[in-house]
């Protein structure tokens, strides 16, 4: 009777296994009712693998669900490669089955077999984009393992998996991370120009956060670009070096020109950006310091005007300078009663150039991009504003402390007509460019309408 029971329970677990390759649900469903055990005794047979491994690396999602459904521990059970399921179903591309078992248990995605490959290196070995997608969502710490030194990047740059490593990207924050080294001192962008993967480098030199180290591509250089090994980069090293070894055939052979022309179009794009930047960020440091003396000036008119204060309280009598039945406080300006026209147009063109002086100032700290146009508008009026309330406050300063006399007759007689003529200048050198650039904008206009009816065929000429 034993050897009976023995002999049914093998061709139970035999039927199993047949089931699994096939997906039956249904036979499955028949074996646990004969016997609700059969999936715990698993483990009591010779097979290497679960049936829930066979299920998985097949595709067969139903039945998978159905296994995980009676017996979620065989999502841990490992086969004799130390392979997880889901390090199967992964390496497949199976997305629904994958999503399956992470719902079971997350923590599996971390498990490594033997070679030390978690879900997600294979994955990425064999550019399965959706599984890649479930396992980060699942667990987004996983990308932060290492396979012998190398990042799940490095394995889609290495296996030339471009959309994997876009979605791997697009997924990483840590900029220390995404520019990270393997053993052999390379980073993912290294890694792209030694293989030669035009697409992939193009790519990466568009993201950001990728650094670029323009003296290790281009002048210190790899041998995808002068043909030798550099950096002290030996052939010993080189043949352990997969990702080196597929270059050894053609490491004294030039790389294309595209992939030349691509680092140095980058190259002349970064230095340019960097000049560019470097300009405005002296721009800003100029109107800063010229906003603050401005700023300055103001304030030392209106906190010192011309003529000084008086120095006690005055009641104005027929042969003092205060006005007759008037009261001069202490402390407030000589000319304020006297010259009040002078006076209180002074100090509404220092108060005008000192709030000017102060918004310049609030603008430029605030961090707004001198290179907008908006920004540089705002900039360029305010600056106006500012010089010409300065201008005017001077010449009025000049007529609260200067005798009436010939000298500042001639300094009014020329001072006003000066400024006058300047400004003129600048309005017209102004209208001058605004009408060149209409004037451009009509001439394409013109062109690409020409163009167009070139383009169009001839219309036939239909006879009645």
């Amino acid at each position: 009777m034993e050897i009976q029971a023995q002999e049914a329970a093998q061709n139970d677990t035999q039927i199993l296994y047949e089931a699994s390759m096939r997906g039956c649900v249904a036979t499955l469903n028949t074996l646990i009712q004969n016997d609700p055990l059969i999936l715990h005794k698993i483990s009591l047979t010779p097979f290497t693998e679960t049936p829930l491994h066979i299920s998985a690396l097949l595709g067969h999602v139903e039945f998978t669900k159905a296994i995980v459904s009676q017996n979620p521990q065989l999502v841990t059970e490992l086969d004799s490669f130390k392979r997880s399921p889901l390090h199967l179903a992964a390496a497949e591309g199976h997305r629904e089955i994958v999503k399956e078992l992470l719902i079971t248990n997350k923590e599996v995605s971390m498990v490594a077999d033997q070679e030390g490959r978690i879900p997600l290196h294979l994955a990425a070995m064999r550019g399965r984009v959706e599984v890649i997608q479930e396992l980060i969502s699942a667990k987004p710490e996983s990308i932060l393992v290492q396979l012998h030194g190398e990042t799940a990047l490095h394995l889609c740059v290495k296996h030339n998996h471009l959309d994997a490593l876009k979605v791997l990207v697009a997924s990483i924050d840590d900029e220390e991370f995404l520019n990270s080294k393997n053993l052999e001192g390379n980073s993912i962008l290294q890694v792209s120009v030694i293989l030669q993967q035009y697409e992939t480098t193009s790519y990466l030199l568009s993201v950001p956060k990728i650094r670029v180290d323009l003296n290790s591509l281009i002048k210190n250089g790899f041998p995808a670009f002068d043909g030798s090994c550099r950096n002290g980069t030996s052939q010993s090293n080189l043949q352990k070096n997969p990702i080196k070894e597929t270059t050894t055939k053609v490491k004294t052979i030039q790389a294309p020109q595209k992939f030349k022309s691509i680092i140095t179009s980058f190259v002349k794009w970064r230095r340019l950006s960097k000049d560019k930047s470097d300009r405005y960020e002296k721009t800003r440091g100029n109107l800063m310091v010229v906003a603050i003396l401005m700023a300055t000036m103001s304030f030392q008119i209106a906190t010192n005007p011309p003529g000084g204060n008086w120095q006690a309280d005055t009641i104005g009598l027929k042969n003092e300078t205060c006005p007759e039945g008037a009261t001069c406080q202490a402390g407030t300006s000589f000319y304020a009663n006297i010259r009040m026209l002078e006076f209180n147009t002074l100090t509404i063109v220092s108060t005008i150039s000192f709030s000017a002086s102060l918004g310049i100032i609030l603008w430029l700290i605030s961090g707004v991009p001198l290179r907008n146009r908006v920004s540089e508008g705002i900039l360029r009026v305010g600056m106006w504003v500012t010089v010409l309330c300065i201008a005017a406050a001077y010449y009025l300063s000049m007529s609260l402390v200067v005798p009436h006399d010939g000298t500042f007759n001639g300094i009014s007689k020329h001072f006003l007509p000066a400024w006058v003529y300047f400004l003129m200048c600048i309005i017209f050198i102004h209208v001058i460019r605004s009408c060149w650039w209409v004037l451009k904008k009509l001439i394409f206009v013109a062109k690409w309408c020409c163009f167009k009816k070139k383009k169009q065929p001839d219309q036939p000429v239909v006879s009645v």
